[in-house]
């Protein structure tokens, strides 16, 4: 499988991570907090520095820049919360470390929940179904024990290694015989992030604080469930109605803000064409913005009659706001042109009826 060099947007300057890792905290006892014990997300931490490096290898990504995302580099007295919540809102590729305690956490579940709204957000907007939840065994899980949210998933973890599929990267990086294995499945599992960062992604969305989700969720199966709703009742939708691209109909002696008039009546309106699909861009990306928040705060109201009441009420207006910014006409730079003007001609010149000349 061949790996493209372009790096994914936003990923060089470090203000859209690659991938987003996310998995179940151990807590430290009283007794461990002292530095005493060893760190029980040790394995964790060193599954993601080794994926980070291989992500890192496969792209043009700088030196300095940080592909992946781990709640563990966020430093103590940063607000926690809101750089969590902007990495879900634009990281390309989730990463759901599989564990029996990551489907009976809340945090996981809010994570996956949020993530999930942006893909089908980006579905209803864009057209286009995004599949970038990438499931990652850190130990194996029966399919009956996963929520169909997960199940839902189409993913062949034998194309990491016949080892990783039977025990899990767990067992891979913890015992030394399976070095090798470990190795080439961890690179198998790079190319695939770098691949669907670049051709499945969601579009970005507008941060929501993930934490939010506790007060309407008592447990993880709730959230996961509402994840599941999303996959359901989104999927197969007709995606949103847009403007349609063709070059505008504007009144003579105008222009769109950053273009120019044809010089002729034969010239195509290119420059017109390409300020329309600029405004189509504004009112998606509007959309998007709504719809992401609607859904991270609505999570069980997705019905056909609360959408489209919504959809209408809400995301329509904000999207045609800015659409019209984009389309506000202006008079063209430079001189004016002579505007036409009426004279009358001398008897004898008058057109049958006595109708005027125009100049």
């Amino acid at each position: 499988m061949a790996v493209s060099g372009r790096v994914p947007q936003g990923a060089a300057h470090g203000s859209a991570p690659v991938f987003f890792l996310s998995y179940a905290r151990h807590h430290r006892g009283v007794e461990d907090k002292t530095g005493g014990a060893e760190d029980p997300d040790r394995w964790t931490l060193r599954f993601f520095d080794d994926l980070t490096f291989e992500v890192a290898e496969l792209t043009t990504l700088p030196r300095h820049a940080r592909p992946g995302f781990m709640d563990r580099e966020v430093r103590v007295g940063q607000d926690w919360p809101r750089r969590i919540s902007e990495a879900l809102a634009t990281c390309r590729v989730f990463l759901p470390l599989y564990t029996p305690r990551y489907f009976t956490s809340l945090s996981c579940a809010s994570e996956w929940y949020l993530f999930q709204a942006r893909q089908s957000a980006h579905e209803l907007t864009a057209g286009t179904r995004s599949e970038a939840i990438i499931p990652v065994l850190w130990l194996p899980m029966p399919d009956t024990e996963l929520p169909p949210a997960a199940r839902a998933l189409q993913f062949d973890h034998h194309t990491l290694g016949e080892a990783y599929a039977r025990l899990g990267f767990l067992q891979l990086i913890r015992l030394t015989r399976f070095k090798d294995e470990y190795q080439l499945a961890i690179h198998a599992l790079a190319r695939e992030v770098v691949r669907v960062a670049l051709s499945g992604a969601p579009q970005a969305a507008k941060p929501v604080d993930f934490t939010t989700l506790h007060r309407h969720f008592e447990n993880a199966e709730g959230l996961f469930d509402a994840a599941g709703d999303l996959v359901r009742r989104v999927g197969g939708r007709t995606p949103l109605s847009l403007p349609a691209r063709r070059p505008l109909a504007l009144p003579p002696g105008t222009a769109v803000p950053g273009t120019t008039l044809p010089d002729s009546a034969t010239e195509p309106a290119t420059s017109l064409q390409s300020s329309a699909e600029e405004a189509v861009t504004a009112y998606v990306r509007a959309a998007q913005t709504k719809l992401t928040e609607w859904f991270a705060r609505r999570p069980h109201e997705i019905a056909s009659a609360d959408f489209d009441d919504f959809y209408f009420r809400e995301v329509h207006p904000a999207a045609k706001a800015a659409l019209v910014r984009h389309l506000t006409p202006h008079a063209p730079d430079g001189p004016s042109a002579r505007p036409p003007r009426l004279r009358s001609l001398p008897t004898a010149e008058q057109p049958p009826g006595g109708a005027p000349h125009v100049l």
